[in-house]
């Protein structure tokens, strides 16, 4: 599988890392609602998953997908399927919209148009209260992929005494200069409150991941945005990496950081500068040799690697049972 690079901090006074062999179980209860409506009152579809094992949840946590994607593929079922296993309440919703920006997956909206990432906030910490009411005194965690890695970090600078720990996967946190090139942000600043709706290029899906197979997959899925990145998803992108890069001293929180070193998204080294600068004593940074973006869909045994991390880092930081 390639050589495994880990870093933690020097300061990390975290409890050590438990090796967790789990199965699938066959009690795990999968729930998709709608019943979620964001400020602005449109449908936000939502999905959840728990085991019967457990009378309560031992934490809960949530998934935050990528640009584009939605919550209803196997890799995000297979990962929340084996946190459900250990305990969590594991819950996600499609990113939805606040009339004219972005909707994701099932979720009401147009696509691809947004004026600024605190509606995917606003919607991520909507459904939290609701967990909360439901769940109290549990435990918080965040899981982010790419996109959903910005808007994890986001959540937490803004409400930081809310959660637990937090795990990135990909995650987008700078500019990767290849695929957005000066031109496209230049553009992005111009035309994003004139033109919302201009293109600015499409996602290379032969970047997303090695595995000729899933590319195919993604190409083929009617839930996957297809289209364009446009100028208003763009200038709102980047207005949103400026105001986490100029807070990231602020991040406390556990934080479990795993990315691959051929990732041409999200770059890894912006994954690195974030490490070192998060103000964290518990914090894990996992660079996997070769591996592409999308980790938990990544061949070669990376994405049952990434997940047993994830379940393994999480499930080491639980209240006993």
């Amino acid at each position: 599988m390639g050589d495994r690079r880990e870093r933690r901090s020097s300061g990390d006074e975290s409890p050590p890392r438990d090796i967790v062999m789990f199965k699938r179980e066959p009690d795990v209860h999968v729930e998709q609602s709608e019943a979620l409506r964001n400020d602005d009152g449109h449908k936000i579809v939502c999905k959840s998953w728990r085991s019967e094992a457990y009378t309560e949840p031992r934490a809960l946590v949530f998934l935050a997908h990528g640009f584009g994607e939605h919550c209803h593929g196997d890799a995000y079922h297979a990962l929340a399927h084996d946190l459900a296993g250990v305990g969590c309440y594991v819950f996600t919703h499609d990113h939805g919209k606040s009339r004219v920006e972005l909707g994701h997956g099932k979720s009401e909206g147009p696509r691809a148009t947004i004026k600024s990432f605190d509606t995917y906030v606003d919607d991520i910490l909507t459904h939290l209260q609701v967990l909360r009411t439901k769940f109290y005194g549990k435990p918080i965690y965040l899981i982010g992929h790419s996109m959903g890695g910005l808007l994890c970090v986001l959540t937490v600078l803004r409400k930081p005494q809310d959660f637990a720990g937090m795990v990135l996967l990909g995650p987008l946190l700078g500019i990767d200069k290849e695929e957005a090139t000066l031109f496209k942000r230049t553009m992005a600043g111009l035309l994003g409150s004139l033109i919302p709706s201009f293109p600015l290029g499409k996602l290379a899906l032969e970047k997303v991941c090695r595995d000729p197979a899933e590319v195919k997959r993604l190409a083929e899925d009617p839930l996957h945005y297809q289209g364009s990145v446009t100028a208003a998803w763009g200038a709102a992108a980047l207005s949103a990496l400026e105001k986490m890069q100029a807070n990231v001293e602020a991040v406390e929180l556990p934080f479990l950081i795993e990315h691959g070193s051929a990732d041409k998204l999200c770059d890894p080294a912006d994954s690195q500068q974030f490490f070192e600068k998060a103000s964290s004593m518990d914090k894990t940074i996992k660079v996997i040799n070769g591996a592409y973006h999308s980790l938990l869909t990544e061949p070669d045994g990376v994405k049952g690697e990434v997940r047993k991390d994830v379940v393994d880092w999480i499930s080491a930081r639980l209240p006993k049972k």
